[in-house]
């Protein structure tokens, strides 16, 4: 059962909208607290509550969280400051999106004390209002201001709340209903063991794509094994090289690390999905996936992006761990090359070194909240070109490509045709080997051409980029 659908019929909560149950519009946002599993309990330590999307979230995967709607907000006859905002700023009109709003908003304002217009816009991404009353209501989150007697983490962050979030997340859960099984183990045995013994398992992360086709009715496979109580699974290692991430770590995290580690990533990551996304959604979910169009692949395959998996052969002994080069994982569509049983645990990318050119490009027919059409990345290293000529020289080149095939895809060839002195009749000569050299096909974002010829566009512009210098 979606959260959203429990919270209006079972808990009585008919604040919370349900209107695109895709994760799309925003007008089922709450704010979630959620222990890391694994964590000391410290005395009096507040939790963080973050914006999430309950239309596609999972009932099941909330033990052990603290879910705030928008009726927790306001304190006796006073309006929370994000409601006293809306009000005063005459921002809602039909009214059905604003509860929406008022959470993201609350959102933010657990971080930010008060917003400019780009955090505002960047915070209110994931929500729609079908009346267009966007000005007032961008009004309203510039002038609204957080005060410490509405901190919802102050309000609601008690001792004994604290405490018993931690001691659920210790517990293993399993729950089954209509012939489908649901698992969150404690522990990473518990989990490669289930894996094991139950084939056509699937993983469950934030439900961002599963709950997606629960709500479209499509039939759920028989297992789900949720990670979401193994501690490991949420550490995020940074070191010289690159940095590491768990299966459990959000985009928003990776989105924060990675502004040291691949600031490039990490700006593309603000254009990935809305906060209430971000706030839930992984990297490793999106690898998982095996979307052909997944935004964060084709970076992960020139970043020397490595998956490491873990398994347990026929459910006994030790745990047998391994890793696969992204170049390596994907097989065809939707097909991983995991073994029966195995999960990928963690997700690593080298840093970015200072004398590399790395840009990512993401086509699509909107801006934010959508699914690419194209998508790109480009790296070169330069050197120094012959004596006499002012044209920079590629030392080295990686080319990666989302939308053009059936998996994401590197570019060997285009790659080595771009070595050496870089000049607007190689650009043009490589711009024309990766259009010759793919085959996409023709859906509802885009015809086999078009998709042609805006792979080559977008590998001409990086390439004028990096000329011009």
């Amino acid at each position: 059962m979606m959260l959203a659908e429990w919270l209006r019929k079972e808990a009585g909560l008919s604040g919370t909208k349900i209107v695109c149950a895709e994760g799309d519009c925003g007008a089922c946002t709450v704010l979630r607290a959620f222990p890391r599993p694994g964590a000391a309990f410290v005395a009096g330590a507040a939790f963080e509550y973050e914006a999430m999307n309950s239309c596609i979230a999972t009932v099941a995967q909330m033990d052990g969280a603290h879910i705030v709607t928008v009726e927790g907000m306001q304190r006796g006859n006073e309006l929370s400051p994000a409601q006293h905002a809306m009000r005063v700023c005459h921002a809602s009109q039909c009214g059905y999106c604003t509860p929406g709003f008022v959470m993201a908003l609350s959102g933010m304002l657990e971080k930010h004390a008060q917003a400019d217009e780009r955090m505002a816009m960047n915070y209110l991404t994931g929500n729609l209002c079908r009346c267009t009353g966007y000005a007032p209501i961008i009004q309203a989150a510039l002038t609204v201001r957080a005060t410490e007697q509405h901190s919802v983490a102050l309000r609601y962050s008690d001792m004994n709340a604290v405490a018993e979030s931690i001691t659920a997340t210790e517990q293993s859960m399993r729950v089954s209903h209509d012939g489908v099984e649901l698992f969150a183990p404690a522990t990473l045995r518990e989990a490669v063991t289930f894996a094991a013994l139950h084939p056509g398992f699937r993983v469950i992360g934030a439900a961002t794509d599963l709950g997606v086709q629960i709500n479209k009715g499509k039939p759920m496979p028989a297992a789900l094994l949720s990670l979401h109580l193994v501690p490991e699974l949420y550490a995020t290692k940074v070191s010289r090289a690159g940095a590491t991430f768990g299966a459990r770590v959000t985009l928003a995290e990776v989105r924060r690390v990675s502004e040291d580690v691949a600031p490039e990533f990490a700006q593309f990551l603000n254009l990935f999905a809305s906060p209430q996304i971000k706030n839930v959604a992984t990297l490793v979910g999106n690898i998982a996936n095996a979307s052909p169009i997944g935004d964060t692949l084709p970076f992960l395959l020139i970043a020397g992006g490595t998956v490491h998996v873990a398994g347990r052969p026929g459910g006994k002994g030790p745990i047998r761990k391994r890793s696969i080069a992204m170049t390596e994982l994907y097989l065809g569509y939707k097909q991983l090359a995991l073994e029966p049983g195995e999960i990928i645990t963690h997700v690593s990318f080298q840093r970015t070194p200072s004398r590399e050119v790395l840009r990512l490009c993401k086509v699509s027919q909107r801006k934010d909240l959508d699914i690419s059409a194209v998508s790109g990345a480009f790296a070169v290293t330069l050197g120094t070109g012959r004596r006499g000529k002012s044209a920079p020289c590629v030392t080295s080149a990686r080319i990666a490509y989302g939308g053009v095939a059936a998996t994401p895809v590197r570019m060997p060839d285009a790659e080595q045709a771009l070595c050496g002195e870089l000049t607007t009749e190689r650009i043009e000569s490589v711009a024309h080997l990766i259009a010759g050299s793919i085959a996409p096909i023709s859906d509802v974002r885009g015809s086999g051409a078009y998709r042609r010829v805006t792979a080559a566009y977008i590998f001409r512009r990086f390439g004028n980029e990096v000329l011009r210098g």
